[in-house]
């Protein structure tokens, strides 16, 4: 049985990874994964050490500990997180990119999808998804595209492919950019220059996955 310390050290990435655990909170989770709980957390029996494990100001009084799931192989389309590092952000792209069938992804320099914070966000969407960390490579017969500015009308992806989304403010990495890859960006006009990348991600997912209109 783990204990409450281990519980209170899996609110860091390092033992998270170590032991293959992470926390979930709120009753509609545990709820949907008491199943798999190695343990549950009920504020009304010990309030102090709850406290400092909850990452909730108001919270439900009730959290659980997961095992994390093991990544499998790549399925398509895939999404790509490249320095994402606002936890709301992340968990709004996870739970789109389930909706939206990009059930693999890739996730390298951004904030961690096993972190309370973002399952919150996320409303449990990793449970639902293969998640790796890191990307080394194309994978096999796929094609890439980068969400950027300055893209051009092109046809629909005809086969395998994978969707790039960066940092709004570093934008993506140069390693990135050094696979072969296509641009495809969101046309907006006005006063705007950009948008928030959860939104940005949510149309491109659509327009390349349902839309008649692909926008690229």
């Amino acid at each position: 049985m783990i204990s409450g310390k281990d519980v209170q050290k899996l609110t860091q990435k390092k033992y998270r990874r170590e032991m293959q655990l992470c926390i979930i909170e709120g009753e509609k989770l545990v709820r949907e994964h008491e199943g798999n709980a190695i343990k549950v957390l009920r504020r009304e029996d010990d309030p102090k050490p709850f406290d400092r494990i909850s990452s909730l100001e108001t919270s439900q009084g009730i959290l659980a500990v997961v095992p994390i799931p093991k990544s499998s192989d790549v399925t398509f389309p895939y999404l790509v997180l490249d320095g994402i590092q606002d936890p709301g952000n992340v968990g709004t792209i996870l739970r789109t990119a389930a909706a939206f069938g990009f059930n693999t992804v890739f996730c390298i320099n951004s904030a961690d999808v096993w972190s309370q914070k973002v399952l919150r966000s996320a409303m449990g969407a990793q449970f639902h998804l293969n998640i790796h960390e890191g990307f080394d490579q194309i994978p096999e017969g796929s094609e890439l595209y980068i969400a950027d500015l300055g893209g051009t009308t092109q046809p629909r992806p005809s086969g395998k492919f994978g969707l790039v989304l960066g940092s709004e403010g570093q934008g993506i990495s140069e390693r990135i950019k050094s696979f072969p890859h296509k641009i495809t960006t969101v046309p907006i006009s006005g006063n705007v220059e950009s948008l928030n990348v959860a939104v940005a991600g949510g149309i491109l997912m659509h327009a390349l996955t349902i839309d008649k209109t692909v926008l690229m």
